[in-house]
């Protein structure tokens, strides 16, 4: 009896007394033959250009099954198929991923894991079925591993993933296939050991013969291990103050860590300048993907001939950069490719205020037959692998062994947030060398993104190609006073850890009027890895002869949920009453729920100990 006991606990019980948890199955049968995976389940599905119910998204068919009469069909009608099984970003833990495969002799199949569940971001391993039963798999090197599989049945493909050991072993029908760090890519070393997403593609091996089709099913996914994502949590989620001019005051907000792991965090301000944000505008055509890795078929120049810097002079300068020492070019062509730099808030913050009003480029080479138009692109701020919205595009074209000065027809306000500036391109001959490179000296890995189609990569995936690219945005205009700043900046958290923010405002250098900012907390919490806390500074205007009077001001007005109440001197009672001068409150609290008015006007006498102030605030 308590071996049978025993037996049903370890059933539901893992080490350290974890409960293992099922986290998403899927045997098809819930579906209608002929559904779209992506349209029918966008919760786990999604297609590589978020495109559901196209040619990328997998139909469900009754050709075949694992189990049951229905499986998802992966091959290139009307498009190759192109979907990704969201994973969520899993950064600790064990796991147990697998489905079943099918391939019909003289057909090919493939599927590669990501670190991120972002599209094209960062390739675990790619995984190639070519169509006479052989296996070709991409980790750590290329044709890091071969083998065989059995044609013409169903198969098992599971993977046992250790993220907190960086390990991960591959089982092809029950015979372990593979053992590796899963911290690598697909062609090198030192990746991301996180578990983002798989990518089931319609693709062959380079120089494979093969169609690609087959058909997958019985989805498996299970935690069997480990702690719980990490998971930020910041109070208040707002922040309502008010100074008198030419002074300063403080807030303080608290970050948690309510999850099961290690939670680490940095902040960022972005400032509302002028209540002026910059628009997104509507991207231009969307470009054909060609390549599922961007870094792979990249190249140095083998006869690079160095362009020196650009002659541009700015009031601030954003770049990464050195001289101009070579260039980068691909083995496959016609190839389009967006390269950037990513400015984060750190080296933004000091300009807020200033506005991109040129970049600055070195172009290396150009195609022999035309289509040397490029686009200029800078957009907002996003997270550390991929941007935010497109703020701005414009054509532009410069000549080859030079750099290019592009002023932007609409300058790009500079508010404190992360900024990527870049351009994009198409090689259409082989062996050129468009988008210029400095020397590697002072190489970062925000100054070398790039992208053909929608994740990014980073040139120095590679570590034969770690340069920056020659990107250099230009800053002119007028510094904004930066009248916010929080302490830390960044942090680390255990689980169930917190730690205060203190938040200064400084109006040494502000007029009486509103003012508007956002505290942005970027973390490694996968459900939210960006958190907004607004803020909104009240500045009253003071004469020398009216220090002593009372001063109250009621914040934010209108108001939904809560007032605040603050007075230059110490407030003794507050009184709201209606039109009819009922009394609704009375008391001495100066943060109010104010959530059970009716909408209207109300009023407010507040008494201090220099006096009595009388106002009112708008319930919304």
């Amino acid at each position: 009896m308590k071996k049978i006991y025993l037996l049903l606990l370890a059933m539901f019980i893992g080490f350290g007394g974890f409960t293992q948890t099922v986290l998403f199955e899927d045997d098809m049968e819930s579906y209608a033959v002929g559904d779209f995976l992506a349209v029918e389940n966008p919760t786990w599905y999604e297609t590589w250009s978020n495109n559901p119910g196209s040619g990328e998204d997998a139909m469900v068919t009754d050709d075949y099954a694992s189990t049951g009469t229905k499986s998802a069909l992966c091959d290139e009608t009307n498009g190759a198929t192109d979907l990704i099984l969201k994973l969520g970003n899993k950064q600790v833990g064990q796991y147990e991923l697998s489905w079943n495969m099918y391939i019909e002799s003289g057909f090919a199949g493939y599927y590669n894991i990501q670190h991120y569940e972002a599209p094209g971001t960062e390739w675990a391993f790619n995984l190639y079925f070519d169509g006479d039963g052989s296996i070709l798999m991409d980790v750590c090197v290329a044709a890091g591993a071969t083998g065989t599989y059995p044609q013409g049945v169903w198969f098992e493909v599971k993977h046992v993933i250790d993220i907190d050991a960086d390990n991960c072993q591959l089982y092809i029908d029950g015979t372990l296939f593979h053992e590796w760090e899963f911290s690598c890519t697909a062609f090198s070393t030192g990746g991301t050991n996180q578990l983002g997403g798989v990518d089931f593609f319609a693709g062959v091996q380079t120089g494979s013969t093969y169609e690609p089709k087959f058909y997958f099913d019985d989805i498996y996914f299970e935690q069997t291990g480990g702690g719980g994502d990490p998971e930020i949590t910041v109070t208040p989620d707002e922040l309502n103050n008010w100074v008198i001019a030419g002074g300063t005051t403080s807030d303080v907000l608290t970050v948690e860590n309510t999850g099961g792991s290690d939670l680490n965090w940095d902040l960022s301000i972005i400032y509302d300048i002028d209540a002026i944000e910059n628009t997104p505008v509507t991207p231009g055509p969307t470009f054909t993907q060609s390549t599922k890795n961007p870094v792979v078929g990249a190249t140095l120049d083998p006869n690079p001939v160095p362009g020196g810097g650009s002659s541009t002079e700015a009031t601030g300068i954003l770049h990464y950069d050195d001289d101009n020492s070579s260039a980068i070019g691909w083995t496959s062509a016609p190839i389009t490719v967006t390269v950037a730099a990513r400015f984060p808030s750190a080296m933004t913050i000091p300009y807020a205020g200033l506005e991109i009003i040129s970049v600055d480029v070195y172009l290396n080479d150009e195609n022999s037959s035309g289509g040397n138009e490029k686009t200029l692109k800078i957009y907002g701020m996003g997270n550390t692998i991929e941007p935010g919205v497109l703020l701005h595009e414009q054509a532009f074209t410069g000549p080859p062994t030079s750099w290019t000065t592009v002023t932007l027809t609409t300058p790009v306000m500079v508010t404190g947030e992360d900024l990527w500036v870049g351009y994009e391109f198409t090689q259409e001959d082989l062996d050129i060398f468009i988008p210029g490179t400095d020397d590697g000296t002072n190489y970062n890995p925000n100054g070398d993104f790039l992208s053909t189609g929608v994740g990014w990569s980073h040139l120095g995936s590679n570590p034969s190609l770690m340069y920056n690219w020659n990107i250099r945005a230009n800053l002119e205009g007028d510094l904004f006073p930066l009248w916010l700043s929080a302490t830390p900046e960044s942090g680390f958290l255990p689980p169930l850890g917190s730690e205060p923010v203190d938040v200064e405002y400084d109006a040494t250098e502000l007029d009486a009027g509103i003012y508007n900012a956002t505290i942005r907390f970027l973390s490694n919490d996968p459900v939210t890895p960006a958190l907004d806390v607004p803020v909104e500074l009240v500045v009253a205007g003071v004469g020398i002869d009216d220090v002593e009077k009372t001063t109250v001001m009621i914040y934010p007005n209108p108001a939904q949920d809560y007032i605040t109440i603050k007075s230059n001197h110490t407030i003794s009672s507050v009184q709201i009453t209606d039109f009819s001068g009922k009394v609704l409150y009375q008391g001495t609290g100066t943060t109010l729920n104010i959530r059970n008015l009716s909408r209207g006007v109300y009023f407010i006498r507040t008494m201090t100990d220099k006096g009595i102030s009388n106002t009112k605030f708008v319930k919304k």
